[in-house]
């Protein structure tokens, strides 16, 4: 399934006036979703315009919100391991940016998936405890100056990382079985 790109994202979260950045939404609701692939969308929203001023959600928009959702939903348990992050590309996007949207895609999925309550699922594993641990550490990244080639593919591998971790973690906290069914 098709992810929207974080330039879409980030344009209908401001067409709503919703003050979270697309980076940070989509790590949100990968994280309620790895906790309970079943989380209703109508819940995520309403946790992130809690904090929001009144906010105009349109027929467009909620269709929009339920393409990303569904994709997420997907790719969560593609078993061909197609999961993306929202993150920004190209060539105009300096390495800071990259790298603090990275930041905020991991708080989010952090607050993603304290909100699902993944404190009230069964004892974690270590490995899933430490990649909490690696989480909490990269979403306090400050990318002052950064852009050399070397950081550069540090910064892919480090993407790698979270991209892989997030499958790791949703498949111990909520196993996909061979028939495609999450348990």
């Amino acid at each position: 399934m098709y992810l929207p790109s974080h330039n879409e994202v980030e344009a209908l979260l401001k067409n709503v006036a919703l003050e979270t950045r697309a980076s940070e939404w989509h790590g949100f609701l990968c994280g309620v979703l790895s906790v309970d692939i079943a989380y209703p969308l109508e819940t995520s929203i309403q946790t992130l315009l809690s904090n929001t001023a009144e906010v105009a959600v349109g027929d467009d928009f909620s269709g929009q919100i339920d393409e990303v959702y569904n994709t997420v939903r997907t790719q969560l348990t593609d078993s061909n391991l197609q999961f993306e992050l929202c993150l920004p590309e190209g060539e105009d996007i300096h390495l800071s940016q990259q790298v603090n949207a990275l930041a905020e895609w991991c708080s989010g999925f952090l607050y993603g998936l304290a909100n699902a309550g993944i404190q009230t699922k069964s004892k974690l594993s270590p490995d899933v405890e430490e990649i909490l641990q690696d989480f909490g550490a990269i979403a306090q990244v400050d990318a002052a100056e950064l852009g050399d080639e070397e950081e550069e593919l540090s910064f892919v591998e480090l993407v790698e990382f979270v991209r892989v971790a997030v499958l790791l973690l949703a498949e111990e906290v909520q196993p996909v079985t061979s028939s495609g069914t999450v348990h």
